[in-house]
């Protein structure tokens, strides 16, 4: 009796490796391989499967090869559109704005009367040339940087500096703007910030966009505040708030985008492009910081951006900033 138990138990040990060992090969490891190529695949890399089952699964995966193969070609098609798309607007704003030099060097000789004298219907015809060519090469500069960043090819010259000082030059440059409208401007400094590592004309260039439209799109009598305090553990973040039209909360991611414009009408009113914010986003990603904005329709915008202490830096959030993002995502979800 106790040998045909132990036969028992021994051949029930076997059967179970057996099995355990069928649905390992045959539907297990298949499982594994397809699950590690999607997630592969979610980064951007396609691996083919290869599952030799004979059953359902081997079709499931002969299906997922033929899908991940056009795909690729899909995403490859789409990057040398890219490409292309960079390209030409590389090419198309450097020759155009060859000729826009002699233009007006010929606009300003006219206007100064160097040809003879001007009648008042001329001046201001050739002053609205000269604003419209003064527009148009604003627009083949937007077009050069767009198309740097986008290529991977706009030069940052790091320095280590002071924020503080920055922010103060921009909001003494820009205070004549914000003037002209009786727009108060007020600067807060949260923190004592040391000296960070990053391209001071670059940054001037983010501050004076974002700043110029907060003076743009606020009426007279407005407020603008410019804040700065650190961020995380080795970063920095500038604020500028605006009591200005403000922009509805599903476009503000929008507004990053290159000629993107919450209200065209509008904007073509101002004199925007629809560039400036999609600069600033390159710019500040390649410093290694991030750029939002959070705002409601007549209730103002503010936009935020954040600076490692050293380009390149990720920044290093403290357990509060966590939570707090941990609350945002569990909202957004």
């Amino acid at each position: 009796m106790a040998y045909n138990i132990i036969s028992i138990i021994g051949a029930t040990i076997l059967f179970t490796f057996l099995i355990a060992r069928f649905l390992s090969l045959h539907i297990v490891e298949p499982l594994d391989q397809l699950v590690d190529a999607v997630k592969k695949m979610e980064s951007g890399e396609f691996y083919p499967v290869e599952i030799s089952t004979n059953d359902d699964l081997e079709v499931l995966g002969k299906a997922f090869n033929k899908m991940g193969k056009e795909i690729t070609k899909i995403i490859n098609d789409l990057k040398e559109i890219d490409e292309a798309k960079t390209q030409f607007l590389s090419i198309t704003s450097h020759e155009l704005r060859t000729p826009m030099t002699p233009i007006k060097s010929q606009l300003q000789l006219l206007l100064r009367k160097h040809f003879g004298k001007l009648n008042n219907k001329q001046v201001k015809s050739l002053r609205m040339i000269e604003r419209n060519t003064d527009r148009l090469d604003r627009l083949l500069q937007n077009l050069l940087e767009i198309s740097r960043i986008q290529s991977g090819r706009m030069k940052i010259i790091p320095s280590r500096q002071s924020i503080n000082d920055v922010i103060e030059d921009v909001v003494n440059f820009m205070k004549p703007s914000a003037d002209e409208k009786k727009i108060k401007m007020k600067t807060k400094i949260f923190d004592k910030i040391p000296e960070i590592e990053f391209d001071k004309d670059k940054i001037s260039q983010v501050l004076q966009n974002i700043i110029s439209n907060s003076i743009k799109f606020t009426p007279e009598g407005g407020k603008i505040t410019i804040s700065l305090s650190k961020y995380g553990k080795n970063g920095v973040i500038i604020s500028t708030r605006d009591t200005g039209i403000g922009i509805p909360e599903d476009k503000c991611r929008d507004v990053f985008e290159p000629f993107f414009q919450v209200d065209s009408w509008r904007s073509r009113k101002v004199g925007g492009t629809g560039l400036g914010l999609a600069i600033c986003k390159g710019i500040v990603e390649a410093h290694g910081g991030k750029i939002w904005c959070e705002s409601k329709p007549n209730e103002g915008a503010t936009f935020y951006f954040t600076l490692p202490f050293k380009i390149g830096e990720e920044i290093v959030s403290t357990p509060e900033e966590k939570l707090s993002k941990r609350v945002e995502e569990f909202f957004e979800e």
